[in-house]
């Protein structure tokens, strides 16, 4: 196997030779996707700017978003049909993935690693998003802790590197492989700065707006908690507060508290949040990091976030915490004090400018040209 024994720094892109590198995933990547989705295709289209032709390998099925052809080729090789396994089809895709035409491999997640043979030419770049083995120990689901724990593993036995997006992923990966001594390196989460252009901003209502996919597990429990225990305080400090809930999954809303209401899909959350005081984040118990977080910061708004939310970005300027009378406090002062506030707010600014996806990529890509098969 390829070793990545050298150092490079991960703060300003670089330039250089054209890599081809295959992206091999389970999940296209997509901009209008869930957050690994949205990811893994900010990531390609930054490499690419970075110089680097990406060739994404992905076995699934529906049309193949637009935006990722873009910016990539794609092939999507039919493993099955209506169910059953189409003869040798695996095994042309093992010989695909060992051409020698790629430079690197990334591989999307240890639940991708069955595209790849036993042996390959290329050094292989594990993306550790998410360890799900601690996240399910953590809450007390052994089994599937075990699972996952024998999953990554082996997709970690046959990676040169590994990479996760924050250092207390990092940490958990190492507490659930101690043994490992495969390199690590932090590639972060980005924002994408043409989704988020200036907006007209408004502070004349005391509207506090929240926004993500609600059907994933610590995003769900975060809804849920900031709908029982912060927004009932919240209103009794602020009998006027507003607070529209965007995106997917909430479930059943009919049953929620006077103020709180959820308005589904919105097609620009540029403009739904333009008008909000605040952009509140609660994710609890949660796994990897929220992309949602760091578009929280690009809105403009005061952002208020728990820790798991934020872990990633802990010098975003955003106000953390988990305690939900002080997340109430602080958004009615924030409510209070909402037409004294710069709008946008100065952690957009920041934002903006530290946390994009280019400067995410920078070690990706600095991986890449220290580790190119030659």
């Amino acid at each position: 196997m390829w070793g990545a024994r050298g150092s490079f720094s991960d703060s300003s892109p670089r330039s250089g030779s054209s890599m081809h590198v295959l992206w091999v995933s389970v999940e296209v990547p997509d901009r209008n996707g869930q957050g690994g989705q949205r990811r893994q295709y900010h990531q390609i289209k930054a490499l690419v700017a970075l110089g680097h032709s990406i060739t994404v390998l992905s076995p699934t099925a529906g049309a193949a978003p637009t935006d990722l052809l873009a910016v990539a080729s794609l092939i999507r090789p039919r493993l099955h049909i209506r169910g059953r396994r189409v003869p040798l089809a695996l095994a042309r895709t093992h010989r695909l993935v060992t051409d020698p035409r790629w430079d690197g491999i990334v591989l999307s997640h240890p639940g991708s690693a069955w595209l790849l043979p036993e042996t390959v030419r290329a050094p292989v770049l594990l993306d550790m998003h998410n360890v799900m083995s601690f996240w399910h120990r953590a809450a007390g689901r052994h089994e599937e802790s075990l699972r996952f724990e024998l999953l990554e593993a082996e997709a970690i036995s046959r990676s040169d590197a590994v990479m996760t997006c924050s250092q207390v992923e990092t940490e958990r990966l190492r507490s659930m492989h101690p043994g490992m001594d495969t390199t690590t390196f932090i590639a972060p989460l980005g924002i994408d700065p043409s989704e988020w252009p200036s907006q007209t901003y408004s502070r004349d209502r005391a509207l506090v707006a929240l926004f993500g996919n609600w059907g994933w597990e610590p995003n769900r429990r975060g809804l849920e908690w900031f709908r029982n225990e912060v927004w009932p305080a919240t209103r009794l400090r602020s009998p006027d507060a507003e607070g529209l809930v965007a995106g997917t999954g909430a479930g059943d809303t009919r049953e929620w508290p006077d103020g709180l209401r959820f308005v589904g899909r919105v097609e620009n959350l540029a403009a739904f949040t333009a008008e909000a005081a605040v952009v509140a984040v609660p994710v609890v118990e949660g796994v990897g990091a929220p992309l949602k977080f760091g578009e929280a910061l690009a809105t403009g708004s005061a952002v208020i976030a728990t820790p798991d939310a934020a872990s990633a970005l802990p010098s975003s300027g955003a106000y953390t915490s988990a305690n939900p009378e002080e997340w109430a406090d602080w958004i009615h002062r924030r409510l209070e004090g909402r037409r004294a506030e710069p709008a946008p707010s100065p952690i957009r600014a920041h934002a903006l400018a530290e946390f994009t996806w280019m400067r995410a990529a920078a070690p990706i890509d600095g991986w890449l040209r220290m580790n190119v098969a030659t």
